[in-house]
């Protein structure tokens, strides 16, 4: 054969063979990618998008990534305007050119980005006080008005998800106001108001895991609602919510094991945070979270690593609306430096 031919068909064969061996190269590539960050523990830098420029917000991912943070959880409201969004977005709040702009440099810099809505509790930052007809209590939205999911919720969900295409959304749902821990009352609903019950809660949080399950995001949410102090009396009782009938446990026991709980103890002076390994136990993966007390971070920071916790959460909340930078920078360090325990197995 003509070695001109010859090597025609050479290059032929490589082509056939090589370029879908390439694609599946490329698409186990992604894959594998995928599943390393589902499998990495979390050391997570958390606050709200509120009052905040998009440089000072820059500086958070570059000072949350010197620290030794992998991941930045931030809390969406009123400080970014977007299309679905029904909350009143304030004069100065970011594009979302913006945010897509601040998510592409924290993922440049190494950090998953991790969005959170506060759905369900704590309408003042999602509906604030703009649909009282769509509103269960003064602090809760009604999930058996059907308008509240194909309205509002669930398009800003999808928005969300087609703008930064997150692996995980944190849909809040901590502090449903009407808690009744004979440590700890407190009831910020107005005269004959009630509790949301706990069927709601169920049916509110398997309704959006449902949704974002079947466009493969995982559902993250807080886990004060899902722990009592009868459970752990050895816990500090203030982050322990779950005490009124059908919370606790019993709640616990009807949700998907795919959800990611967050597990918030932000003043605790004790070495054990048991909550944390009995959900681990369960079934679900459990991040501890803590805020700015150096004793509960240290602790909390410990005990989770010895009991294989899924990771570890820095919160700052208020402290950045504030500007309150020295505390903020503070958190960031103590926190970085004590989350340092959490590493892969």
């Amino acid at each position: 054969m003509d070695r001109r031919y010859l090597f025609t068909w050479l290059i032929m064969l490589v082509l056939l063979w090589g370029f879908p061996g390439s694609i599946y190269a490329k698409e186990s590539s992604e894959i594998q990618r995928t599943e390393t960050q589902k499998a990495k523990k979390i050391r997570a830098w958390h606050f709200v998008l509120q009052y905040i420029s998009l440089e000072r917000a820059r500086w958070m991912v570059d000072e949350a990534q010197k620290a030794g943070f992998n991941t930045v959880q931030v809390t969406l409201t009123h400080g970014v305007r977007l299309d679905k969004a029904p909350w009143k977005p304030w004069n100065f709040a970011w594009s979302k050119d913006d945010l897509s702009a601040w998510v592409d440099y924290a993922r440049d810099k190494g950090m998953e980005v991790i969005p959170e809505l506060q759905l369900l509790t704590h309408q003042e930052k999602f509906f604030q006080d703009r649909f009282p007809d769509l509103m269960f209590n003064a602090s809760t939205y009604d999930p058996r008005q059907e308008v509240v999911y194909t309205k509002w919720v669930f398009p800003l969900l999808q928005e969300i998800i087609d703008l930064i295409k997150p692996r995980a959304i944190h849909i809040g749902h901590d502090e449903a106001f009407g808690w009744n821990a004979d440590a700890w009352k407190i009831n910020l609903l107005r005269d004959g108001e009630i509790q949301i019950p706990a069927s709601l809660f169920l049916s509110d949080v398997l309704r959006i895991h449902d949704y974002l399950k079947k466009r493969n995001v995982e559902t993250w949410i807080w886990g004060d609602m899902l722990i009592s102090p009868k459970e752990f009396p050895s816990m500090r009782a203030s982050s322990l919510h779950g005490s009124s009938k059908g919370y606790g446990k019993d709640l616990r026991d009807k949700l998907p094991r795919d959800i990611v709980i967050c597990t918030w103890h932000y003043l605790d002076k004790q070495l054990m945070f048991p909550s944390l390994s009995v959900m681990q136990s369960e079934g679900f993966r459990v991040i501890g979270v803590t805020w700015k007390e150096p004793k509960t971070i240290r602790n909390f920071s410990r005990y989770a690593a010895q009991h294989d916790a899924y990771g570890m959460m820095a919160t700052t909340w208020f402290h950045v609306q504030k500007r309150e930078w020295n505390i903020v920078e503070k958190i960031m360090k103590n926190s970085g430096k004590e989350f340092q325990v959490i590493t892969e197995p």
